[in-house]
């Protein structure tokens, strides 16, 4: 009984430091991270199953990067603000769609499409279709450089 006892006061704290601080969200409220009062650009777009024949379906008028990282992967989020630079300086030029495998199993269809076996993975889609190489994995020291070229190549 001790262990159930740590292990859910273990989740509380957890949860509760992803909620900033509170224990509970009241029921049907999102929690604040979630609340945005700016307009969502159109060109971001968290990939889904549900979602990934539309994500192709936008492939055959702009390109598509699919993103395929985790929050837990640190060279996923030292590449985010990279990424996320050269998306604004680019003005919506190609469609950012990430597909997060943070989880045990999340997205793990839209990752099996593309033989996804490390993380970060970037990948070029034009009409539905892979096109191109690949960028895997990203090295702070050349990796920005490198990431603006393969981007500048969509």
């Amino acid at each position: 009984m001790g262990t159930r006892i740590r292990m859910f006061a273990a989740v509380t704290a957890i949860t509760a430091g992803f909620l900033g601080g509170a224990a509970a969200t009241p029921a049907g409220a999102a929690p604040a991270s979630y609340v945005s009062l700016a307009p969502q650009d159109e060109t971001v777009i968290d990939v889904t199953s549900a979602n990934y024949d539309q994500v192709m379906e936008m492939s055959k008028t702009k390109p598509v990067v699919l993103d395929f990282y985790a929050s837990w992967c640190g060279p996923c989020q030292k590449m985010a603000p990279y990424l996320e630079k050269y998306h604004a300086a680019d003005n919506g030029k190609w469609i950012w769609a990430k597909v997060d495998l943070s989880e045990q199993g999340q997205n793990k269809d839209v990752a099996d499409k593309y033989g996804i076996e490390y993380i970060p993975t970037l990948i070029d889609v034009s009409s539905g279709q892979e096109k191109g190489s690949r960028v895997v994995g990203f090295d702070e020291g050349s990796g920005p450089d490198d990431l603006r070229t393969w981007l500048n190549g969509l």
